[in-house]
């Protein structure tokens, strides 16, 4: 897979810039990991789900960049600061996904580790990683049952069960 520009992660960053966030207290900043071994550093401080590990991870599939979303412990506000970092991190996706650019959103990351592979300051917590990479695969969305786990074919192809919009949209009233 080929390596994702810095210029194109740098505009993920600046939609995450501008999104809203509480009363506009902008508390959050971001670290573009995208070269050699900084890139092989952050695969080893995440984790990823479950259907990826029963596909197994194909050398040269993993993610070839990473955007950390950090928190400034001063600037935030505990109420808040879940909405902002999420908001932010939709918006790196979205922009990634407009230039061909596919993501995972994760949570699940050694957040001590990845401080000191990025050279954190104290005053900053790593709240979310956002992995990006050009998809090796398509994912296919299936109707929603009971179970909601994603899955993989015998083509090896990822399967995601969505709720319909029928189902999740109410007018007016719920």
């Amino acid at each position: 897979m080929k390596p994702v520009p810095f210029s194109l992660l740098k505009n993920c960053v600046n939609a995450a810039r501008l999104s809203p966030t509480a009363r506009n207290t902008q508390p959050l900043d971001f670290v573009i990991v995208n070269g050699g071994e900084q890139v092989q550093r952050m695969n080893e401080a995440v984790c990823f789900g479950g259907v990826v590990k029963q596909k197994g991870r194909k050398e040269g599939e993993e993610p070839k960049a990473f955007i950390a979303i950090l928190a400034n412990k001063e600037k935030s506000d505990e109420k808040y600061i879940g909405m902002d970092v999420g908001i932010a991190a939709e918006a790196i996706v979205l922009t990634a996904w407009e230039k061909g650019v596919g993501s995972c959103i994760q949570g699940a990351i050694e957040r001590e580790r990845i401080k000191g592979v990025l050279g954190i300051p104290n005053e900053f917590n790593v709240s979310l990683v956002v992995a990006l990479g050009f998809p090796a695969e398509k994912p296919v969305v299936e109707k929603a049952t009971k179970n909601l786990d994603y899955w993989i074919d015998k083509k090896g192809e990822l399967h995601v069960p969505k709720r319909s919009l029928k189902e999740v949209l109410h007018k007016d009233r719920f």
